[in-house]
């Protein structure tokens, strides 16, 4: 495994543990199901760009990770919503764990994608 690889699955790992940690606790079997489709459909139209691959990602690469990434967004997205209902960028504005939740997430994103491997 390449070190560059190596550090992205220790970032995976980070991020999963700081969603798990935070976001965990606020999901719904309504959020995690909204999360599953919702994440599969924009990894397909974002990542994949339409491509019929997206069942053929291999675990631990760079497209698993951003598949889990999205699902993970789109899960903590759709949670805050049930919860907050339109108040959400209320819940966002102060710096707190949510906050932290969604920036990683994203950042993890936009590092899987502009480092690739």
């Amino acid at each position: 495994m390449r070190p560059r690889s190596a550090s992205q699955l220790v970032l995976f790992f980070l991020v999963a543990a700081i969603w798990i940690y935070f976001a965990w606790p606020m999901m719904t079997k309504e959020s995690l199901a909204i999360g599953a489709l919702g994440g599969l459909l924009v990894h397909w139209a974002l990542t994949n760009k339409g491509s019929k691959a997206v069942a053929l990602i291999e675990p631990l690469t760079s497209g698993w990770r951003v598949l889990l990434y999205d699902m993970m967004l789109v899960a903590f997205l759709a949670a805050l919503i049930q919860q907050n209902g339109s108040a959400v960028l209320d819940v966002l504005w102060p710096l707190n764990e949510k906050t932290a939740v969604l920036v990683s997430l994203i950042s993890a994103i936009v590092v899987d994608y502009s480092v690739g491997g």
